[in-house]
This record gives C-alpha cells, sequence and structure tokens, in this order.
C-alpha cells in the first residue's frame, strides 16, 4: 500500500456553507464576553460542534478569512501528464480511450479534460472540407501567390457562380431554450426535425461587383444516362442568364465540376467570347458566392414558413423555386459586396496555410 507523507492540517474542517469572516467574528466576540459555545449556538443558531472548531482555529485563521484548501491528491502523475500532451499532440483525433490505452492510465474522461484544459487543449468537433491531396494543395498555393497583390476592384472583375441544391426545410439554425434540468425532454424544449429525405432543387447564381443575375432553377436532363442535370442543363443556364449579363473586360468564375468542364461548355464560352477563370481543385473555400447559400435557405425559412404544409412535388417544387427565387432578390447588395472584399483575406489564408484548408 502507498504511503502519504502527512501534511499540515486544513483549517478548513466545517463541510457545507462556509461561516462568513463577520460571523466567525461575533463568534469569537461572544467567547471573549464568556459565552459557551452550547450558548453561542443557540444565539446565531449553528451547531455546537461548528461553534468549537470555529473558535478552535481561531489563532490558525488571518482575520477570520477562509484559508485556501489543500485540494483533492492528483491521481496521476507529472510523467503521466507528459504523455497524455504528447499522445493528443501526435494524434489530435484519438479518443478518451485511445489516450488511456496509449499512456497506461486509467483516468476518468473528465479528468482527462481538466489536464488538457489546463494547457488550452479542448475536444472540437473537426471541420469538414473538401479531400485535397498534396498536388492539389501545391495547385491552390500557386494560384494564390500568384494573385496575393490583387485588390479588391481586381476582384469585383469576377462573376462569382455556382450550383445548389436546396432541399425544403434544411437550413435551420441551432435553436436555443430556456429551461430548468427536469424540462430537457419536453417537447417543448425540443428542436425536430423530420426523418429522410424532403423535395429539393437545384438552384444556379451569379453575382459580381455591380451586379447579380437571377436565380435560376435548374432543369432535369432525361436523356442523360442519370436523368439528372448534364452539360446540356448548364448551357441552358448559360443561354438564359450569363450570355445577357455578360459585358467586356468581366471573367466567369466557375468551379470544375463536370457539367462545367464538358467539351460543348468550352465550346460554348468559345463561340460567345467570355473568358472563364483558372479555377483550382476543389477550392469552394475561394469562391465568396458559397457563403450566400446558407443566407439564402435562411431566408426562405423566415419568409415562407408555410412551405413545410404545401402538399404534392409538383406544388412543392414550385412554392420552393418561387420562394428562393423571391429571396436572392432580396438579398442585400452590401452582403454581396462583403463576401468579394473577403478574397484578399481568402487568398493570403490560403497561402498562410501552404494550399491547405482555410477557416473558409
Amino acid at each position: 500500500m502507498q504511503r502519504i507523507p502527512l501534511g499540515t492540517r486544513s483549517v478548513n474542517v466545517r463541510r457545507g456553507p462556509e461561516l462568513s469572516p463577520n460571523t466567525r467574528g461575533k463568534i469569537i466576540g461572544a467567547k471573549d464576553f464568556g459565552g459557551t459555545a452550547t450558548q453561542i449556538g443557540k444565539r446565531y443558531n449553528h451547531p455546537e460542534s461548528t461553534i468549537r472548531s470555529t473558535l478552535k482555529l481561531e489563532p490558525e485563521r488571518l482575520g477570520n478569512v477562509l484559508q485556501p484548501r489543500s485540494g483533492r491528491l492528483k491521481t496521476y502523475s507529472d510523467r503521466d501528464e507528459r504523455h497524455i500532451l504528447r499522445q493528443v499532440r501526435l494524434h489530435p483525433k484519438c479518443t478518451y480511450a485511445d489516450v488511456r490505452r496509449a499512456c497506461l492510465v486509467k483516468l476518468c474522461d473528465s479528468t482527462l479534460k481538466s489536464i488538457l484544459k489546463k494547457h488550452g487543449i479542448t475536444n472540437w468537433r473537426a471541420k469538414k472540407r473538401p479531400h485535397l491531396t498534396e498536388e492539389h494543395a501545391a495547385i491552390r498555393l500557386a494560384w494564390c501567390i500568384e494573385r496575393l497583390d490583387w485588390g479588391v476592384e481586381d476582384w469585383k472583375k469576377y462573376m462569382w457562380s455556382d450550383e445548389c441544391s436546396v432541399e425544403r426545410g434544411k437550413g435551420k439554425s441551432c435553436e436555443w431554450v430556456f429551461r430548468t434540468p427536469p424540462q430537457k425532454w419536453q417537447k417543448e424544449m425540443i428542436q425536430t426535425y423530420k426523418k429522410g429525405k424532403d423535395i429539393s432543387v437545384m438552384v444556379w447564381g451569379c453575382f459580381w461587383g455591380d451586379g447579380r443575375s437571377d436565380l435560376y432553377l435548374l432543369d432535369r436532363d432525361f436523356e442523360s444516362l442519370k436523368h439528372g442535370y448534364s452539360a446540356n442543363s448548364y448551357i441552358e443556364v448559360l443561354d438564359n442568364e450569363l450570355a445577357g449579363h455578360y459585358r467586356e473586360g468581366l471573367i466567369f468564375m466557375q468551379d470544375n465540376a463536370s457539367i462545367h468542364t464538358a467539351r460543348k461548355v468550352k465550346a460554348w464560352f468559345k463561340e460567345q467570347r467570355i473568358p472563364v477563370a483558372d479555377w483550382p481543385p476543389f477550392s469552394p473555400d475561394l469562391n465568396p458566392i458559397e457563403q450566400l447559400w446558407p443566407h439564402l435557405k435562411r431566408m426562405v425559412l423566415r419568409m415562407h414558413p408555410e412551405l413545410e404544409f404545401v402538399t404534392g412535388e409538383d406544388n412543392i417544387r414550385e412554392a420552393l423555386g418561387y420562394a428562393l427565387q423571391e429571396a436572392w432578390s432580396l438579398i442585400g447588395k452590401d452582403l454581396m459586396d462583403k463576401l468579394i472584399e473577403s478574397m484578399p483575406d481568402r487568398v493570403q489564408a490560403c497561402k498562410d496555410a501552404d494550399g491547405w484548408h482555410t477557416k473558409y
């Protein structure tokens, strides 16, 4: 059995609510005037044992102030702590169980959390980003280095475009409620969601320094192999939206999705004489329109709560499409300007990350 060396006696033997320095002073004053422990206890409504311990420990207290406790003995050594820190720094995605196995310790999760928190380390849910290879990161880095000295005016010449699939009811923010612990599972305190997928529509949008397109609802190509959205669907968008909005001096931006890089799409841009921006692979963090889609979804939920009660697939698609187009037209230009103005910071962040993932 391990022997623990004796330490200094604690001067805080009382459990429960602590006596205030003022109360302790009154107890000691009453004793100086000849009061017994029993009499003092009755007068101030405290147990006799509390009065006796207060009087006994009075010489060891300074000004009747509570002295610091020694605290609970640690169940781990400094060496264990160093091993735990080394493990999570070398393997940040390991679990608490992994830490216990690797460091040969029998510590509960809360103890491990307190050890790590002391060193500024907490357990976070990992952010989701597209998979990047060394080659992808190198291309992204080279692209950003080439544009490091670009100003906002340069980025305003880009026509930022993207598609987005919008599902009815999706885009809700986390709800917060005021409640007591027993109310945790009451139905009024729960944020519900529907199981399974609901009706969705695919939309396309584009904006630039001093303009925006309409929000276009893409049609499925039923002549394609999987009856999905094809290069033909995309050319329909370009014919109806881009051709009428493009003017000389602008550069069209699109990502490297397969329907964007199809031969017939490249031929369309060549025929229309519209320059297409060179775009690095897997780079949604560099496209400011990506941050517009969550805002659009929240607007639709706020403006059209009745969408939840529309029935019939065709009716739902029509109502959802109308709501999205209305919300798009009401998005303020100041938000789009802020997104374009963030481009220098996005490029710098990607450069600082050596082409790897950024916060955007």
